[in-house]
């Protein structure tokens, strides 16, 4: 937890106003955290639309198929080859719609 003890007051006009605004909202920050980051140097980023965590949540969701498979074959001494492939597929097919929608 930050332990803010010092106290500013900024005097601003409309148009800076209305620009720490737009970061603010742009980066999904509160404007105080837009300011702490800019005094530091840090740049502000657009903050990533909601399919960007869609795709994250299905990664986790790969990543736990994997310990699944990986925990199966440590108790059972075989590993499930179809199992795996799925898994690898799904991996690939989610790689792809990554590139194509955030690199491309």
């Amino acid at each position: 937890m930050r332990k803010c003890r010092i106290k500013k007051n900024f005097w601003f006009n409309e148009e800076e106003n209305n620009s720490l605004k737009n970061l603010s909202s742009y980066s999904g920050k509160t404007q105080a955290e837009v300011i702490r980051k800019l005094v530091m140097g840090a740049t502000i980023k657009e903050k990533p639309t909601d399919d960007f965590y869609i795709a994250l949540k299905q990664l986790l969701e790969l990543r736990k198929e994997i310990k699944t498979i990986k925990e199966e074959a440590r108790y059972t001494r075989q590993l499930d080859a179809k199992k795996v492939t799925k898994t690898l597929d799904q991996i690939d097919e989610l790689r792809m719609k990554i590139i194509e929608k955030y690199l491309k």
